[in-house]
């Protein structure tokens, strides 16, 4: 049914629910899966502070780091089991969200699998969460995988 997966991670606990499905989906459709992590680089007045963000010893440059080394056993994970697979951390200046979608239109993919952030009310209010924007922006399907509720609302 599907042919090219995109996962955009977060790098965080959340992630493993959203795996789990698409090892499923990929192993009984032979998809293959495009895993990616974002760091977005806030635009600032000073047009050299997007590099600044991003050199040695900087905090972008340690999430870059770890985000690499997560992907790469990640990738080997979805090896053993016969998955094709490709990863990428991308730093953007540009809204999570668009960047997500343009991603995934540019490399082909038919599907974003994400995990959905349970907010209510105003939290969902003020923080209209990526998944969301990403459902209303983006021209592949989309698949929300329920994540973790907030365990004092239940």
């Amino acid at each position: 049914m599907y042919k090219k997966i995109l996962v955009p991670l977060e790098g965080t606990e959340n992630d493993k629910i959203v795996l789990e499905h698409v090892r499923r989906m990929a192993k009984q459709s032979a998809a293959a899966l495009v895993l990616i992590q974002l760091h977005r680089v806030v635009k600032e007045h000073d047009p050299g502070m997007r590099e600044i963000q991003m050199e040695i010893g900087s905090p972008g440059y340690f999430k870059k780091e770890k985000a690499e080394a997560y992907l790469a056993e990640l990738e080997q994970s979805f090896r053993k089991d016969g998955i094709k697979i490709s990863k990428e951390f991308i730093v953007t200046n540009e809204p999570e969200a668009d960047t997500i979608v343009k991603y995934g239109e540019d490399k082909g993919c038919d599907l974003v699998a994400l995990t959905n952030q349970h907010r209510t009310g105003l939290g969902r209010w003020f923080f209209l969460n990526i998944e969301e924007k990403v459902k209303r922006r983006s021209s592949m399907p989309v698949l929300l995988v329920a994540g973790p509720k907030d365990k004092e609302k239940s």
